[in-house]
């Protein structure tokens, strides 16, 4: 295996831990300690009061351990293929960053092997984040197309840019050995 795979599946990982960690761990945490407070409550309406914080504390968590399980692999690439996958990404992406994301893609891509629809999508995901997290974009345009047998996709935002030769990133070396 490459060195390049490796250090990009480590920092995947060194991410999830870290998620797992910071926003599940706490999320749980304070569950365990709502209920605890609600095993003591004294009267009826603090109970309530605990069990509604602990209902909300819990559907946060679902829903934290659903964008992980997502992050690691989008079901719906499997369900609904590749078109669908990049819309809901970039739906996904405008609602945590307030990104105007665009796709187009040509429907026939959604018959490419799924090893193909994979990369594309990690590739266009990584993209998006890095039009989000470092190009300061408001606007991404995604456009993927067939091309006889070649399939040719892009990722073009309105933000800062940057020279390749001087900047090199985790994000990157893992889009350049893809």
């Amino acid at each position: 295996r490459s060195v390049f795979l490796l250090r990009a599946q480590e920092n995947e990982r060194r991410t999830l831990a870290r998620e797992l960690h910071d926003e599940v761990g706490q999320s749980l945490s304070a569950i365990l300690m709502e209920t605890e407070s609600a095993a003591c409550a004294d009267e009826p309406v603090e109970v309530r009061e605990h069990l509604t914080a602990i209902r909300g504390m819990a559907e946060k968590t679902v829903n934290q351990v659903r964008d992980l399980a997502l992050l690691l692999r989008p079901s719906m690439l499997d369900d609904f293929g590749l078109v669908p996958a990049l819309k809901w990404q970039a739906r996904e992406m405008a609602k945590r960053t307030g990104l105007h994301v665009t796709v187009q893609a040509d429907d026939s891509v959604d018959g490419l092997p799924d090893d193909h629809q994979t990369c594309i999508y990690r590739l266009v995901q990584e993209a998006l984040n890095n039009s989000s997290r470092h190009a300061s974009a408001r606007n991404v345009e995604v456009r993927v197309a067939r091309d006889g047998a070649r399939v040719k996709f892009s990722v073009r935002d309105d933000g800062a840019g940057f020279d390749p030769r001087l900047v090199r990133g985790l994000g990157l070396l893992g889009i350049d050995r893809k």
